[in-house]
């Protein structure tokens, strides 16, 4: 296993994630500004929906592995608690966004009478900043619980001396037995308020962040349909890391093809229920043929945005779900990878897919080098903190009582990986 403070990464690959960031960000203010605004708002609308919500998923993920008490996966628990590192940047582009929410919102220049009580700015911008704050304050706490009992370890035992802002967290250290009791009951009190949080908050994400781009569209599911996604796109990113950690970061004695088998099953599971959610919706809208109603879905499988609405659905529901029901490609690190970056990408689209049509009124479907430089900006600040967190805090949740040996599953012996 690479000790604490080893860089994950190579300089090389650090100054690509920052020049991306600044071509992002004159990208975006270049068509604010000089170009196309809408084309602006829009690509940094999606680029945050899809990292602000990987970067929540991730802490999901570790909590609902906290609440089943799992074993298979703690030694994926780190790696998923890091993607927590860009929440504060998700809330910087938060807080752009509800500044510029006039420049993209449609129910600010066209009000919707029956939903002005709901659609207003004020009540907007408080209610994401209340809902953001509320969920991030509690996902930061439960990492710092996860966090103080492995920090603490590695510094009573002088492998790893806590310095600056390590040094921070374990302060009034009281001893590894204390402190590891004390982590697991901290955590087992916040995952359960983290889970409960993150269904409201991201029910509010996905009707004021897609819905509502659609004055006269509604749907009770979209929350959910919304929340349930951003599940699949992080289990499709933790898939990668997965794969990744085995062999950059040596820890096959930790992460062996029982744990790719299983996060392999996850995500084939995600792909089903994210299908059914979009199935539900989609089954009731269509029965009902109101025209309130099938706007927002029709709009998306006819003319130019019907190639992406196909796109979507192969990429994130029928190749994975075809090529998963293997047990050989869910314990290929190989076969894993590929999958799930397939589906990575396709939830990708799908939030693109979510959110372009209600705003662009042109012709053609806009994505072009406006969205891409946007979308790789805030994707290099994601892989940078990402990275920083990891090379920062063990890997390992090495306190945690159920960290086990992949070995250590009864079922290892019968799967073979690469």
């Amino acid at each position: 296993m690479i000790e604490v403070g080893t860089p994950l990464v190579s300089d090389g690959a650090r100054r690509l994630c920052a020049i991306a960031a600044v071509l992002g960000a004159l990208a975006f203010l270049q068509a604010l500004f000089l170009g196309d605004p809408i084309r602006a708002w829009q690509s940094l609308l999606v680029a945050f929906l899809v990292f602000g919500g990987l970067a929540q998923a991730g802490v999901v993920v570790s909590a609902i592995m906290q609440v089943t008490s799992s074993r298979w996966g703690r030694a994926l628990k780190r790696m998923a608690e890091a993607t927590a590192a860009f929440l504060p940047i998700a809330f910087g582009l938060l807080l752009i966004l509800l500044v510029g929410v006039e420049g993209w919102a449609p129910w600010v220049h066209e009000p919707v009478e029956a939903k002005a009580a709901w659609l207003n700015v004020p009540f907007f911008v408080s209610r994401q900043i209340g809902a953001f704050l509320l969920l991030t304050g509690l996902s930061l706490w439960y990492v710092y619980r996860s966090l103080r009992a492995d920090v603490g370890l590695l510094h009573q035992s002088g492998q790893h001396p806590a310095t600056g802002f390590t040094r921070r967290l374990v302060a009034g250290w009281r001893g590894i037995h204390h402190e590891r009791d004390a982590a697991q009951r901290a955590q087992s009190r916040l995952a359960p308020a983290v889970l409960i949080a993150y269904g409201w908050v991201f029910t509010l994400v996905g009707f004021d962040f897609f819905m509502s781009l659609d004055p006269h569209w509604f749907s009770t599911l979209a929350g959910g349909y919304y929340f349930i996604g951003n599940l699949f796109l992080g289990l499709a990113f933790l898939s990668v890391v997965a794969v990744w950690a085995r062999k950059r970061l040596n820890l096959t004695e930790y992460i062996g093809p029982h744990q790719l088998h299983d996060i392999g099953k996850l995500l084939f599971g995600f792909c089903i229920l994210w299908a059914y959610m979009f199935w539900s919706q989609y089954l009731v809208i269509w029965y009902g043929d109101l025209a309130e109603e099938t706007e927002f879905i029709y709009h998306r499988m006819h003319g130019a945005w019907a190639p992406v609405a196909w796109t979507v659905f192969a990429t994130a529901f029928v190749i994975p779900f075809v090529v998963l029901l293997s047990r050989a490609v869910k314990t290929s690190p190989r076969g894993l990878t590929t999958i799930a970056v397939v589906a990575f990408a396709g939830m990708c689209l799908e939030r693109f897919l979510l959110v372009s049509p209600s705003l662009w009124h042109g012709e053609g479907v806009p994505l072009g080098l406006v969205e891409l430089l946007v979308g790789a900006g805030v994707a290099g600040l994601f892989f940078r903190s990402y990275t920083a967190f990891l090379e920062t805090f063990p890997v390992l949740p090495l306190a945690d009582p159920r960290l086990e040996p992949a070995s250590a599953h009864p079922h290892a012996h019968d799967l073979h990986g690469e």
